[in-house]
C-alpha cells in the first residue's frame, strides 16, 4: 500500500499510509477460504496471464477476498425470503468487478475503476483496492452498500408510481415459459434466437446490441460466474464477429446471426412495436452487416439520433480514438405507417459527420436500393473520422 484516501464529511485527501494501516492489508493478516478456477487463455485473459495471473481468485487481494466472502455467507442468513436473498447475491457479486489488483484509479474523479472498464481487461501499474462494503458517505464506485441503495431507491420509485409491489416470475428457459401468467415481470434466459413469446405479442424491444467484434462477453463474464458458482464454460452463442469464440468467422457469419436475431425480433413485434437500441462502431463492415440484417429480417429505419456514450468519462478512452457518441436506431415491422424522424443537426467535428452520415444511410434500412453495400461502404471509410 503506498497511498489512502480519506474523507470527512465533503473533504477527501489521498495520504500515506500508517505503519498500522500498512500491517492491516498485508495478505498475512487476512486468511479466505475460498479458491476460484484457473485463467484460460484467451483474446481478452491474455493480458491477465502475460502478467502472472493464473487464477480468478488472483485478482483480488486477501482482504478484498475476505470480505466479498464473508458477505456471501451473510446474505442467506439476512433474510427468509429468496428473493432478497437473491438481490444481495446479486449486490455483492456484482462487487466482483473492482477486483483489487486490476481496478484503476481516476485522476478526474477520485474513485477506482472496474477491472474490465471498456469492455477490455484493464492492468495498471497504480491499482487501487477498494472498500468492498463501502462507506457511510456513500464513497467509491461499485462498492455492496452503493448497489444496494440504489436496488432499494429503485424498488420504491416503482412502488412510488405503481402504488403496489410488481410481481415476478422466473428465470426461466426460453421453452419452460407460461403464456398464460399473469405476473407483471417474467424473466427468461435463453437464446434471442428464440424469443419466449407469441406471433405479435410485443410492443417494444430494447436491446444491448451486439458490438461487433468490440466485446469479449464470454470472458468479461468470467471472473463474476467464478464468485456466482455459475458455469465457466465457454459461451459460444455470443453475437460476435470475433474469431476467438471458435465457431464465428468473422463479419459474414456475424450478419447471418443477427438476420436471425432481428428476424425473431420482427415475429414478435406487434404491427405497431418498436425495435429500439443504440450502436458505435469505427469499422464500417459492422454497419453494413447490421443495416443488412436488419433489412433482412423484415424491419425498416423509423427514427435516429444521437446519444453520448459513457466513453467521454472513461478513464481509459478519454482523449483516444474512441467513439464518443452512440447511434441510437428506432425501427418497425416493414408496411407500419409511421413518419421518419432524426435531429435536426449533429454534433459539429468529424464525428458528428460520420454519425450524419450513418443516420442517412440508416434512414434508408427497408428500402436499401442496389449496390447500397459498396456505395455506404465507400463513404464511410473515406470519412475523417476514421483517418
Amino acid at each position: 500500500m503506498v497511498l489512502v484516501e480519506r474523507a470527512l464529511g465533503s473533504e477527501r485527501e489521498l495520504c500515506q499510509p500508517t505503519r498500522s494501516e500498512i500491517r492491516s492489508s498485508a495478505d498475512s493478516a487476512w486468511h479466505p477460504g475460498r479458491g476460484l478456477a484457473a485463467i484460460p487463455a484467451g483474446q481478452e485473459t491474455a493480458v491477465l496471464l502475460r502478467h502472472g495471473f493464473g487464477a480468478w481468485h488472483d485478482l483480488y487481494p486477501a482482504r478484498q477476498r475476505v470480505v466479498l466472502e464473508r458477505l456471501l455467507a451473510y446474505a442467506p442468513e439476512s433474510s427468509p425470503d429468496p428473493r432478497v436473498v437473491q438481490a444481495l447475491r446479486l449486490g455483492i457479486i456484482g462487487s466482483a468487478e473492482m477486483a483489487g489488483y486490476l481496478s484503476r484509479w481516476d485522476r478526474y474523479y477520485l474513485k477506482s475503476y472496474e477491472a474490465m472498464a471498456g469492455h477490455r481487461f484493464n492492468f495498471s501499474t497504480l491499482v487501487a483496492e477498494p472498500n468492498v462494503w463501502g462507506s457511510s458517505k456513500m464513497r467509491g464506485r461499485g462498492t455492496v452498500r452503493r448497489r444496494l441503495e440504489r436496488m432499494s431507491s429503485i424498488a420504491e420509485w416503482l412502488h412510488e408510481r405503481l402504488g403496489r409491489t410488481l410481481t415476478v416470475e422466473g428465470p426461466f428457459v426460453s421453452d419452460e415459459v407460461n403464456p398464460s401468467s399473469v405476473a407483471d415481470v417474467i424473466v427468461v434466459e435463453g437464446s434471442s434466437e428464440t424469443i419466449g413469446l407469441g406471433d405479435a405479442a410485443a410492443d417494444l424491444i430494447v436491446t444491448d446490441p451486439p458490438y461487433h467484434d468490440d466485446v469479449e462477453y464470454d470472458e468479461l463474464s468470467l471472473p463474476l460466474r467464478a464468485w456466482a458458482e455459475l458455469s465457466l464454460a465457454r459461451l459460444t452463442e455470443s453475437a460476435t464477429a470475433n474469431v476467438s469464440l471458435g465457431h464465428n468467422t468473422g463479419v459474414a457469419e456475424y450478419e447471418s446471426l443477427l438476420t436471425r436475431i432481428f428476424s425473431e425480433c420482427r415475429r414478435v413485434l406487434r404491427p405497431e412495436g418498436h425495435l429500439i437500441f443504440s450502436y458505435a462502431n469505427r469499422q464500417p463492415e459492422a454497419w453494413v452487416a447490421l443495416f443488412a440484417a436488419l433489412e433482412a429480417s423484415g424491419l425498416r429505419a423509423c427514427g435516429v439520433t444521437y446519444v453520448h456514450s459513457e466513453n467521454e468519462t472513461d478513464l481509459s478512452k478519454r482523449g483516444v480514438r474512441a467513439c464518443t457518441y452512440d447511434l441510437l436506431l428506432d425501427l418497425v415491422r416493414s408496411g407500419a405507417a409511421v413518419e421518419p424522424w432524426r435531429p435536426s443537426s449533429f454534433p459539429e467535428g468529424d464525428e458528428g459527420d460520420f454519425l450524419e452520415n450513418l443516420a442517412a444511410g440508416f434512414l434508408q434500412v427497408g428500402s436499401l436500393s442496389a449496390g447500397w453495400r459498396d456505395s455506404l461502404g465507400a463513404s464511410l471509410r473515406t470519412a475523417a473520422f476514421l483517418a
